[in-house]
């Protein structure tokens, strides 16, 4: 979610202040929950018997889930429309949405950055309209991904890029990304997803003398089913490798569209050897 933005004009506390009372105006105006997020109780002296019955009311949520739409759960509140609110309130409310959620153990969870309008739109015209499920069952929250329902492929595509070349670089990634297709072109043919793998654990492995840097910039260009990012790259040599020195390089990605996802089906790293 987007970060508050602050009048530097005013206080912490004058900032606080404000951002309640616009909580409680909204509240009185639509009949909004308003309240603070319950603490989460923690058991230290759960008994046998405790767990056990969490346990079965687990099960019993598990075979007879609540088909309840979420706004039903947290008694039909009426949020108002995105666009009928200043930014200001539209932070307010989206606190009220979000702690009556979490009061009845639901989480929304926002990978990446996304504006606070975005957000408090797709609760109240989206999540709200979703089954309660298992909420709350035997203790148990349950999450939603705002990215499962409005995916963000720009940054998926920038993340495989980075994660790809951390590992083929000897960075901090110990493993490859998920989002490689079950084929990839590697030399001019389609293999396997496991060869590929095994090509670019190899790189990793051989070149032992190799610290990844960074990635300076990348550019991503979708165009419906299809997508291509091309990004500059710089990794160090160290004594071993009998040429040592920074490195500035460039990699290109391939990726198709499947199931909502874009999976990389190519990869060229030229100074590497990779096409």
């Amino acid at each position: 979610m987007a970060k508050k933005k602050n009048d530097p004009k005013k206080s912490n506390e004058e900032i606080e202040f404000e951002h309640e009372l616009t909580k409680l105006k909204l509240s009185a105006e639509h009949g909004l929950p308003f309240s603070e997020q319950k603490e989460e109780e923690i058991q230290f002296n759960e008994t046998e018997e405790d767990f056990l019955e969490r346990m079965r009311e687990f099960e019993d949520a598990m075979e007879n889930p609540d088909d309840r739409e979420i706004a039903e759960l947290l008694g039909f509140p009426n949020f108002p429309k995105e666009e009928n609110l200043s930014d200001a309130e539209v932070s307010a409310a989206l606190e009220l949405a979000i702690t009556a959620l979490a009061n009845k153990s639901i989480v929304l969870d926002v990978i990446y950055s996304t504006p606070d309008r975005e957000i408090y739109r797709f609760i109240t015209e989206e999540l709200l309209k979703k089954e309660s499920g298992m909420a709350g069952a035997g203790g148990m929250t349950t999450h939603f991904i705002y990215e499962e329902f409005h995916p963000n492929h720009t940054e998926d595509i920038n993340e495989v890029v980075t994660h790809i070349l951390h590992f083929i670089c000897g960075g901090y990634k110990g493993a490859l990304p998920w989002r490689i297709d079950n084929e990839v072109m590697l030399y001019g043919e389609l293999v396997p997803q496991e060869e590929f793998e095994a090509v670019l654990d190899n790189h990793r492995h051989i070149f032992k003398g190799m610290n990844f840097i960074g990635v300076d910039s990348i550019k991503i260009s979708i165009k419906k089913s299809k997508a291509h990012a091309k990004a500059k790259f710089r990794f160090y040599l160290d004594k071993t490798s009998g040429q040592p020195g920074e490195i500035s390089t460039t990699a290109e990605f391939y990726f198709v569209l499947e199931a909502d996802t874009f999976w990389l089906n190519r990869l060229v790293i030229d100074h590497f050897g990779i096409e």
